[in-house]
């Protein structure tokens, strides 16, 4: 079993609450403050090889925040 990170926890946690409120307010300015942050998490956690799968972003579509046409997975 792995060992409880907090800082993990924090950041997955902030991710959900992101995709979340970014999915409420698809295609509206609001859901664009959503897309920016989670584009710098995909950006951070390739710069430092974090799989997406232990942060919540694999197989999350974030174009679907500006294009409330697409689905989000």
């Amino acid at each position: 079993m792995a060992e409880y990170n907090p800082y993990k926890a924090a950041l997955i946690a902030l991710v959900e609450l992101l995709k979340e409120q970014g999915l409420e307010s698809a295609g509206r300015i609001e859901g664009l403050n959503a897309y920016q942050a989670l584009e710098e998490v995909l950006s951070q956690a390739e710069i430092c090889g974090i799989p997406l799968e232990e942060i919540g972003m694999d197989g999350f579509d974030i174009d679907s925040l500006i294009n409330p046409n697409k689905k989000a997975a």
